[in-house]
C-alpha cells in the first residue's frame, strides 16, 4: 500500500495551514477585554505589515455577533452575518473558562479560523497547522531552534551561547544534552541524505 508519508494525502489538505487564514482566538479576545457583554468594535489583520481585512463585531452574554463583507474566488463582495455561541467550563480553581462552539459542528474550540465565508473550526475546513506538514528534519530543526531559544541568553539560528538568566544550572544542562542529542540526531540525518546522492 501507500509509500513514506502517503497516509498525509487523505487527512489533511495539503494547501493552506491554521496560522496562514484569518483567525479569532478566544484567549486574545479574552485577556484584551473585548468580550464583555454589550462590547462591539473591530477586529483586523495584517499580512507582511499591510492590511488585511476586518471585521465588526458585538458581544452578547451567550454569543459573539460578526459582520462583515466576503466574496468567494474574486466574486461579488456580499455582506455577512454569523453568531457564534459560547460554551464554558469550570477552571480547577475557581472561574470559568470561555470557548466558541463552531457553528457547523458543535466543537468547542479556541480559535475559529475565515478560511471560507464563515468563521469555523479547523476541522471543518481540514486545516493542518503547520506543524504537521513538516517533514522529518524540518519538525528536528524547528524543536531544536525552539529548544535553543529556551536555554541560550543568546541565540542566533543555530549557533547559542551563555546560560538564560534565572534558570538553574540543572535544568540547563538537562535541556542542553537534549540540544546536543537532536543536534547529533540532525547530523545522522545529513549524513544518511548525502550518502544517498
Amino acid at each position: 500500500m501507500g509509500g513514506k508519508g502517503s497516509g498525509n494525502w487523505c487527512r489533511w489538505n495539503t494547501g493552506a495551514t491554521l496560522e496562514q487564514t484569518r483567525r479569532i482566538d478566544i484567549r486574545y479576545m479574552t485577556k484584551q477585554g473585548l468580550l464583555k457583554a454589550g462590547r462591539g468594535g473591530s477586529l483586523s489583520w495584517s499580512s507582511r505589515g499591510e492590511p488585511d481585512g476586518s471585521i465588526n463585531y458585538q458581544c452578547s452574554e451567550q454569543r459573539l455577533h460578526l459582520n462583515f463583507r466576503s466574496r468567494s474566488h474574486g466574486g461579488e463582495w456580499e455582506s455577512v452575518k454569523q453568531s457564534i455561541w459560547f460554551d464554558r467550563t469550570p477552571c480547577h480553581y475557581g472561574g470559568e473558562r470561555l470557548w466558541f462552539l463552531c457553528p457547523r459542528c458543535d466543537r468547542r474550540v479556541g480559535v475559529l479560523s475565515g478560511h471560507g465565508t464563515l468563521f469555523l473550526c479547523r476541522h471543518c475546513y481540514q486545516l493542518p497547522y503547520a506543524s504537521q506538514n513538516e517533514g522529518r528534519i524540518e519538525r528536528l530543526i524547528s524543536q531544536k531552534h525552539k529548544l535553543g531559544e529556551r536555554i541560550f541568553e543568546h541565540y542566533d539560528y543555530g549557533e547559542g551561547w551563555g546560560k538564560k538568566k534565572g534558570m538553574h544550572w540543572k535544568t540547563f544542562n538537562r535541556l542542553h544534552a537534549r540540544y546536543e542529542a537532536m543536534e547529533q540526531q540532525w547530523c545522522g540525518y545529513m549524513g544518511q541524505y548525502l550518502h544517498l546522492l
